[in-house]
C-alpha cells in the first residue's frame, strides 16, 4: 500500500482573521464555534458532576 503525500498551498493555510479567529464573517463559522462552546461546557459540567458524586461517596 502506497501513501500519497498531499501538499497544501500556502494560500490555503491563511486565516480569514488570524488575530481573532472567533470574529469571522461566515455564519457557519459562528455556528460551529457556538456548538463547540456548548459541547465544551456540557463536558465540563459532566466532569464537575462526577467529581461531586465521588466526594459524597
Amino acid at each position: 500500500m502506497k501513501t500519497i503525500k498531499k501538499t497544501v498551498k500556502e494560500d490555503e493555510k491563511e486565516w480569514e482573521n488570524p488575530v481573532e479567529p472567533t470574529k469571522t464573517s461566515d455564519e457557519r463559522d459562528k455556528e460551529q464555534i457556538l456548538r463547540q462552546y456548548k459541547e465544551a461546557k456540557r463536558r465540563k459540567d459532566n466532569l464537575t458532576e462526577n467529581e461531586e458524586t465521588k466526594k459524597n461517596d
